[in-house]
């Protein structure tokens, strides 16, 4: 039985009186993952990336799209997000052109 499997059917057994719980087999591989904790965010100024930093503090990841940025504040907003990410050990991946994903340290990306 998959971890989230024995998760929830011990929660189920202890909080609610449910008769039965289905669960998609898909979700097997990705047992340990929190698949809930992904936020898309596009920051239009450089404090909004507060809220990036909020997250991924949080343990959340993150896909940042910085498409709206002009080109001339590119830079800031890349210093000011590597310097918070460097302190919170997270990491930082291009996805495309202007879309990255940032993880906490505690998240793994894996390509399928």
């Amino acid at each position: 039985m998959g971890l989230l499997k024995t998760i929830i059917s011990n929660f189920v057994k202890d909080k609610q009186d449910i008769k039965q719980v289905k669960i998609d087999d898909t979700i097997k591989k990705y047992d340990g993952v929190n698949m809930n904790s992904l936020v898309v965010y596009a920051p239009k100024n450089i404090l909004e990336l507060n809220k990036v930093i909020d997250c991924v503090a949080g343990g959340q990841a993150v896909i940042i799209n910085f498409e709206s940025v002009k080109k001339a504040d590119y830079q800031s907003f890349a210093d000011y997000l590597s310097g918070a990410l460097y302190t919170l050990r997270a990491k930082i991946s291009r996805l495309q052109n202007q879309l990255y994903i940032i993880m906490p340290k505690s998240v793994k990306l894996a390509t399928l």
